[in-house]
């Protein structure tokens, strides 16, 4: 979140440190949470015990970075090794999600385990970075009918006066995957923003 922030300020201000520092993190992120072996992502990362807790693939921790890879590529219009990395590491994730898909177009919070709940937020932000991925060329053309699904499985999970349903609490690392799959149910502000991000990018 911190990345998209100074990617910003260093295209605002024209401030060449902001934009180096906002790349360094970027893949930063990328060395320590990508799971080479799959192509999708961990909640976190232990330097003390040198760790990423339970290796869980928690789905909305996964579509912070569907999202936030297009974001960050059109903010700090970064080129060269640093938007090849990136992009390799997109396009790694989104070939395995699309495997992880449900059937209705939604992803399952623990994305490999499909006894867990179905949940709103992480399907909205990889739609969004799908369906914008595409939009800007990032993204094979192909996964367009995989962001198109998940938008509509999003739609119709939005009540008449707005709420957006089945998106998941706050929730912190665990150290099992049940410990994601017990997080309750509830409606949040970033559920709502994840879902607008969605359909505004899908209207286009």
């Amino acid at each position: 979140m911190t990345v998209l922030f100074l990617a910003k300020m260093g295209r605002i201000t024209g401030r060449q440190e902001l934009l180096d520092e906002a790349e360094y993190q970027f893949l930063l992120h990328i060395k320590y949470l990508h799971d080479p072996s799959t192509g999708l992502w961990y909640h976190g990362w232990n330097f003390i015990g040198r760790h990423a807790f339970n290796k869980t693939l928690w789905a909305r921790g996964n579509c912070w970075f569907t999202a936030g890879a297009v974001e960050f590529l059109e903010i700090s219009g970064s080129q060269g090794a640093v938007k090849r990395f990136v992009l390799e590491a997109l396009n790694s994730q989104i070939e395995r999600l699309a495997e992880f898909q449900a059937e209705d177009g939604m992803w399952h919070t623990v994305l490999n385990d499909p006894s867990s709940y179905v949940e709103t937020s992480a399907t909205a932000g990889f739609g969004y970075g799908i369906l914008k991925g595409v939009r800007c060329d990032f993204v094979d053309r192909r996964f367009k009918d995989v962001g198109r699904k998940a938008m509509q499985a999003v739609f119709r999970r939005i009540e008449a006066d707005g709420t957006v349903n089945q998106v998941s609490f706050g929730t912190a690392i665990g150290m099992n995957d049940e410990h994601y799959k017990s997080i309750p149910i509830t409606q949040t502000v970033y559920g709502q923003a994840l879902a607008i991000l969605l359909l505004t990018e899908a209207s286009k």
